[in-house]
This record gives C-alpha cells, structure tokens and sequence, in this order.
C-alpha cells in the first residue's frame, strides 16, 4: 500500500530474539548492522516453550498468590479497572470511585494536574485511599513532544521523532531513565509510553512525531533502549499501541482503523512489540484497530482472542500486563458499548480496562464485569490470570514498598542534568533538509522578522537579537483569521532583511510563501512533522526539530545563528528527501563555506537501513 512498508518487509520478520534479548549495556549508539537475524516468520498458532522459573520469580509468584488469596470477586473486578476522574484533588467522589471500588489504577490527564507539588500531593492522596490494601497504579501518558501532561518537577523531552533524529540509543536511554526519575518523585509508579508505532503513513491523524520514525529497525533500537532507561528508573512501563498504528489514517478516537495490509506486512510492523518483550517489557497498551490479515475479520485488536490470547500471549510468549487504551473511544465504544467491550477485552487477554471519562461508564464496567464473572461469561480462570499479571507487575516494581515521604520528595530539586538530557537530545535531533549556501547561518546583525506557531521560537531568536520583530499565529488558525494574519505578515516582511517562519501545520505555508513574495529571503523552522517542511519550496532553508517543546526551539535558534551545527538526520522518507539525509551546516565563523552534503550512511545507519525498513 504504502513504498515505505513495501521497504518495511526487508527486514526479517523476526528481530531480537537471540542476542538483543539479553544485552546488557545501558544503551549504545545505534546501528542497523548489528541487529541479528533470524529468517523464519512468525506464525500466530506457535507456542513457545515456558523459561524454567528462577527464584526470585518463585518468590514474586508466591506473594502474588498469597495476595490473592485475600481477594474477594468485587477486588478482583476492582484490580482489572484503570480509572480517571475530574478535578485536581482528592474528594468524595474520587474517594468513592477509588476506594469504594478497590481499583488497580488511576490514570491523570491535564485536567488533573496545575502544577508539580500539586500533582504529587494529588498522588500521595490517591495512594492512602488504598493504604491498607492494595496499591493502585499512578499512571499518565506522559511521552514528550506533542503527549505532555505534567511540565513543571519533570523534564520535557522534545519527543519520540526528534530521538529518532539523534540516532542515539545512548540518549533514549539517558532519556526514558531521566523522565522515569522525574515522575517517580512525583509521585507517578506507571507512564504509558513510548509510542513503538513505526509511522509508515504520512497521513496518519494520530502517530506522526509520536514515533520515532518509518525505519522498523530504529523504531525497535531506539524503543529498547527508552524503556530499559525508563524501568530501569522503576516505573511500569506500558508501551503502546500493539499490535501497530501506525500505517492507518484513522483516528479510533472517532471511528475504527482498518490495517488493509497483509500478514506479512502487519508482522513486520509488529517487531518493536517484540524487540521490548524480549527485553522485558512490564506492559503493552493495545490499539483499537483491525487486522483482518492476521485475523481475517474486522474485530478490533483490542478484543480479539486471536491478536491478545493468540498472537501476543502464545506466539510472543507475553507474561507481562496488557491494557486496553480508551474503551470509551468511537472505535470501541459505537460498535460494542463500553461495559460489553470491558468483557470482551478481558476474555480476550487483557489484564486492564482503561475507563477515563464519564462516571456512568465506570459504573457499567464495573457491574457488566462482575456480571460477567458470575454469570460464567468470563471465564474465573481468565479473570484471576489478569489480576496475577496486575498484581506481578506492582509487586516487581515495588509498590508495596513505603515510598519516600511526600515533603521529602518536594524539598528534592529535580536533577538539572534530566534537563540537560532534552536539550542534548534537541541539538543533536536538528536536521538540515536544504540551504542555498548564502542566508544560512544567520548574522546577528540582520533586520530580523519571525512568524511563528510557537512563541518560545520566537523567545529564543529575540535573546539572540533583542530588536527582532516576532509575530506569533496560532498553529491553526480559523478560516476568519487568515487573512489578518496575511496582512500582517506582508507588513513584517517588508520591514525585515530576513524573515524566519516556524511551521507547525499547512497554516504556516501560506505565509512562507507570502514574505517569499516579497522578495526576501525566508528560513523555514519544521517543528512538526517533516513531511510538511518538504513542501516549503519557496524558503532559502529549511530546518527540521520535529517539537515545538523550549528544549527544541532553542536548539533551533542556535542553529539558526550558527552556534551549534545540525547533526540530525531524517528519521521518515519523504518524497523528494531519502530516509536518512541532512546536511552539515557551518557554524558561523566557516559561513562562507557552502553546507557540507549529506553524509553516506547518515551518521552510520543510512546505506544499510534503507534497505531494512
């Protein structure tokens, strides 16, 4: 369907099963030759052998079921629900919903949260709602870049596609281990990222920079290395979205993705899920999509025997937890309702139902579960292997443990290196994709105009050169307003030498190609997805960031200015641009130097990845 996926099934159908699966090292710079392999397909139908149980894991075992020996049907129904509520603190219907129905997790979005010491005090509270019996996973989705639910206590990561730019194994590890840190202090024990969705549609509604490219082999490297870092910190670590979103054009916010692909196709797809597993992966969040080429029919994914109990459970040999994303999203929701589909996603092989909005569903979780396990119509046995999974992974994480106390962990500064580590990863990400030789890098002394979807650009170029003129648009604008901006950005044209356009969507394109038509020279800032900057054919440069996060427009200010070259490659083909290019741009004082081509093998990974996505 798509050339990059055609490119996508050259890479053996199965990575990391033998060597990558007990390396040990932290992380390391990424390179497509070192990943083994091994020929054979996978086949849905097998049934791996069970490793022989080691000590500690008789003893986790052993407390697990200790524990739920103790557990009457209403807790174990409790235990397979992760929950969300309104409000930022802890009152009497969140106390009524988290204890008064014993739940495994809770689950925080923006509206939860104002500030760190807030959130943390949030969390502390939720977590003695269930001091005296089992404690609840803390959990938020917290993935960088464009998925960011808490900003203050916590580093910020410019996101999955700017790491992907980097190439660097060394900083997703460096960077799931400091945003593993920085939750924990806050109190969180779970954080369901990273994204391992191999982005293989450029017109994919939900993945775009939420991976960290359309390379299977990066994806997986990369992936591995973030989620070693990020358990490594000890927090449950859920990857998402199995078995692959990322080749869709649909949104299952609104209705269900159908991946038309064949079997061969979806499985190649499937290698990051795999890659983590063998690492030891704690969890996977599963996608509402549907495979018919692996289950020959339209159900989704995430209440599919053959997909969770079949291909996940058997074939992959996963013992881990698996979470369903919302099930009060459109795909789910419309076709099965909320309580039928909770049913339906356990009996499958799920652990966990994610039920994060209104109270009445909730409720008919709740009840069409317990129904369900008395009826029959949940299998006992099937319902006690979900709690076990629940239950294995809050023992193997320590959340029996006391944590920390709350005021100490509030008077510890986080760490000034975990910040470090986002503007490490943001310089390295800077991706050159085309320059004239002549206005890039900038002189300070240039009459400067920017027009802007993100302000701390703009913030970042004026701490540079105080007089620059900044416009800041909205990242899409309404109909009515455009041709306001238009004008304005006609006048700002006219009034500067160069003029500096940061593009997050289309909206941005019309006023690149509107200050162009003044007749000056215009430097275009992609910091959303690159397939958009490609398209800007009127600016004398074009860089990429992939974020619009401070860590990354400040990178790219510097960049601009030629105080840090641009190192980045592309993490996705795009049309006129192979995978893999960049250009090295002169730091300021060699500007009149032209850029240096693209490097063979960008960075080490270029010539034999191309020909492994």
């Amino acid at each position: 369907m798509f050339p990059r996926l055609l490119r996508a099934l050259t890479v053996p159908l199965v990575l990391c099963l033998g060597a990558c699966a007990t390396t040990p090292e932290p992380a390391r710079e990424f390179q497509a030759h070192a990943l083994p392999v091994t020929p054979a397909p996978p086949q849905v139908d097998a049934d791996p052998a069970a490793p022989h149980a080691r000590p500690e894991q008789l003893a986790l075992q052993a407390r697990v079921e200790g524990l739920m020996a103790r557990m009457s049907l209403e807790d174990k129904v409790g235990q397979v629900m992760m929950v969300g509520f309104s409000g930022t603190a802890v009152d009497e219907p969140v106390e009524q919903l988290v204890r008064g129905r014993r739940v495994g997790g809770v689950c925080l979005f923006k509206r939860n949260i104002v500030d760190g010491e807030q959130v943390a005090r949030l969390n502390d509270g939720l977590r003695r709602l269930l001091s005296d019996g089992i404690p609840p996973f803390l959990a938020l989705d917290q993935e960088g870049g464009n998925v960011v639910r808490v900003k203050d206590g916590v580093v910020v990561l410019p996101g999955n596609m700017a790491l992907g730019a980097t190439r660097s194994a060394e900083l997703a590890y460096a960077a799931g281990l400091a945003q593993g840190e920085d939750l924990k202090r806050l109190g969180f024990n779970m954080n369901l990222a990273p994204v391992l969705d191999v982005n293989l549609n450029p017109r994919n509604p939900v993945i775009g920079i939420r991976s960290y490219g359309d390379s299977v082999p990066l994806v997986s490297e990369l992936g591995r290395a973030f989620v070693r870092g990020q358990q490594d910190a000890g927090l449950v670590t859920v990857a998402k979205h199995f078995p692959g979103h990322g080749a869709t054009d649909t949104d299952s916010h609104k209705s269900l993705p159908v991946m038309r692909e064949s079997r061969e196709e979806v499985l190649a797809q499937m290698e990051p899920f795999r890659a983590v597993i063998q690492d030891g992966l704690d969890g996977l969040m599963t996608a509402h999509v549907a495979v018919p080429g692996l289950t020959g029919d339209d159900m989704p994914a995430t209440v599919h025997p053959k997909v969770l109990g079949g291909l996940l459970r058997q074939r992959l040999g996963f013992d881990g937890l698996v979470l369903t994303d919302e099930l009060e999203m459109d795909a789910i929701a419309q076709r099965y309702g909320v309580g039928r589909a909770a049913v339906m996603a356990v009996s499958a092989g799920a652990d966990m139902v994610l039920v994060p909005w209104r109270a009445e569903k909730k409720t008919e979780v709740y009840l069409s579960l317990l129904s369900a396990a008395m009826s029959g119509d949940l299998p006992l046995a099937r319902l006690d292997e979900a709690v076990r999974h629940v239950l294995t992974a809050k023992v193997r994480r320590g959340l029996f443990e006391q944590p920390e106390l709350l005021e100490q962990r509030l008077a510890t500064p986080p760490s000034p290196e975990h910040e470090e580590v986002a503007h490490r990863i943001a310089r390295a990400a800077v991706t050159l994709l085309r320059s004239d030789g002549r206005h890039f890098p900038l002189s300070p002394d240039v009459r400067l105009g920017v027009i802007t979807a993100e302000s701390s650009l703009g913030e970042a170029i004026r701490s540079r050169v105080p007089q620059a003129q900044v416009m800041n648009v909205p990242a899409w604008p309404s109909h009515a307003r455009r041709a306001v901006l238009r004008q304005r950005a006609r006048r700002l044209a006219l009034t500067s030498d160069v003029v500096v356009v940061g593009m997050i969507s289309s909206s941005q394109l019309e006023l690149v190609t509107l200050a162009a038509a003044t007749g000056r020279p215009v430097l275009v800032v992609s910091m959303g997805l690159p397939y958009l900057a490609e398209q800007a054919d009127e600016a004398r440069a074009v860089l990429a960031i992939y974020s619009y996060q401070p860590a990354a427009t400040e990178a790219a200010a510097a960049a601009l200015f030629g105080e840090i070259g641009t190192p980045g490659r592309l993490p996705v083909e795009l049309n006129r641009l192979a995978f893999g290019h960049g250009l090295d741009a002169p730091r300021r004082e060699q500007a009149a130097a032209p850029p240096t081509p693209p490097r063979e093998g960008g960075g080490g990974v270029l010539r034999s990845e191309r020909s492994a996505r």
